[in-house]
C-alpha cells in the first residue's frame, strides 16, 4: 500500500491549485496543519482533549535571529529532516519575518481556526519586520490543536517577546464592487465532480504522484489560462483581490457555485501596487495593458461581469507596537 500523506501546498494570500509543474499563484498557506479542530471558546477541548485555558502559553520558547545558512521557510512550515518533523506540543517555525508570523497569527489563525481566505490589510511597524528573520521552537505543557498552537498560543509568543500591539479599526475603504454588466452574466454553473470540497478540518489527501484534487473555491493557472472552480461570487471576488490594485467585493446579487475560466497568464497574475486603504476616492489604474489591475478587470468583463471602483467596509490590523525578541 503507498503511504498517504496529507496536503502540503505553496504559499501566498490565496490557495492556487497548480496543474503539473504550474506555480502557485493565489495562495496563503496551507500546510501540515490544515487538518486543525476548531479551538474556540474557553470550553472547547484542545489536542489532548482537555479544555484549553484563556490565555494558555507555550511553556517553553526559544527565539533566535535566523542562522544565514539556513534557507526560508514557508511561513507556518514545519522543519523536516534530521530526525525532526511535525510532533504534538511542539511549533517549530524557520526563518519568519515578524510580518508573516502577524500575518500567520492574527489574520490565518484569527480564531484558531486556519482560514486559507483570510486577507486583513496589516499596516503600520517599522521597516525590519519585513527584512529581518526568527526561527522559533515553542514546546506546550500538553499537546494542543494545531489550530491554537498556530493562533492564541503564537499570539502570546509574539506579544510577550516581541512586545507586539495591534489593534483592528474598520473604515470605509477604496475597493471594486463586482457588478453584473451589461447584458448579464455569461457564467457556467459548477460541474458535479469538477472539484472536491476543502474542509480544513478533513482534508483530502493524496497519494505520491498522483495530481493534486481540484479544490472547490480555490483556483489554478494551466497552459490555457486562470481556472476557478465551485466558487461562489464572494469566493471569486477574494480571489481576484490579491491581483488587484484594491479588494474586490461581491455586489452581483448572483447565487450559486460556478466553474469560471478567465483568458488571463502568469505575465497578467502579478502583483499591482496597492491603493491606500486611507484613500477611498482613489482613481482606478489606468487602461494599460502592462497594469496587471486592468488586465484582469479586462477578463472578468468577457463573463459578463464589471469591476467598478467604490467605496466599502474594510478591516485592517493595525501594528501599534512591536521591538525586536528578548533574549532567550
Amino acid at each position: 500500500m503507498s503511504k498517504r500523506i496529507g496536503i502540503r501546498l505553496s504559499s501566498s494570500r490565496k490557495i492556487a491549485l497548480a496543474g503539473a509543474g504550474v506555480a502557485a499563484l493565489l495562495a496563503p498557506i496551507v500546510i501540515g496543519v490544515l487538518n486543525a479542530p476548531v479551538v474556540q471558546a474557553q470550553s472547547s477541548p484542545g489536542a489532548s482533549g482537555a479544555p484549553v485555558e484563556v490565555g494558555e502559553k507555550f511553556e517553553v520558547v526559544s527565539v533566535k535571529a535566523c542562522r544565514e545558512n539556513v534557507a526560508p521557510v514557508r511561513k507556518g512550515e514545519r522543519k523536516s529532516g534530521s530526525g525532526q518533523g511535525a510532533s504534538p506540543g511542539r511549533l517549530r517555525l524557520n526563518c519568519q519575518t515578524v510580518m508573516s508570523l502577524i500575518q500567520w497569527a492574527y489574520v490565518n489563525y484569527s480564531h484558531d481556526r486556519f482560514n486559507p481566505l483570510a486577507a486583513t490589510p496589516i499596516s503600520g511597524g517599522p521597516s525590519w519586520i519585513n527584512s529581518e528573520l526568527y526561527e522559533i521552537d515553542a514546546k506546550t505543557a500538553r499537546p494542543r490543536s494545531p489550530g491554537v498552537e498556530n493562533g492564541s498560543m503564537l499570539r502570546a509568543l509574539l506579544e510577550d517577546r516581541f512586545k507586539l500591539k495591534v489593534h483592528r479599526e474598520t473604515a470605509k475603504a477604496a475597493v471594486y464592487a463586482l457588478t453584473v454588466a451589461k447584458g448579464g452574466p455569461k457564467l457556467q454553473p459548477a460541474k458535479e465532480g469538477s472539484c472536491t470540497s476543502f474542509d480544513p478540518d478533513h482534508p483530502p489527501v493524496i497519494e505520491p504522484g498522483k495530481p493534486f484534487p481540484r479544490l472547490c473555491g480555490m483556483a489554478s493557472l494551466t497552459s490555457t489560462g486562470y481556472d476557478a472552480y465551485g466558487v461562489t461570487m464572494a469566493d471569486f471576488s477574494r480571489l481576484l483581490s490579491d491581483y488587484l490594485d484594491r479588494t474586490a467585493i461581491d455586489n452581483t446579487g448572483v447565487a450559486g457555485r460556478f466553474d469560471i475560466h478567465l483568458d488571463l497568464s502568469p505575465a497578467d497574475l502579478g502583483h499591482p501596487a496597492r491603493v491606500s486603504p486611507d484613500d477611498p476616492t482613489a482613481s482606478a489604474t489606468r487602461a494599460d495593458a502592462d497594469d496587471t489591475s486592468y488586465a484582469v478587470r479586462a477578463a472578468v468583463e468577457k463573463l459578463g461581469l464589471k469591476l467598478k471602483p467604490a467605496t466599502g467596509p474594510g478591516e485592517r490590523l493595525v501594528i501599534d507596537h512591536v521591538e525586536r525578541p528578548s533574549a532567550n
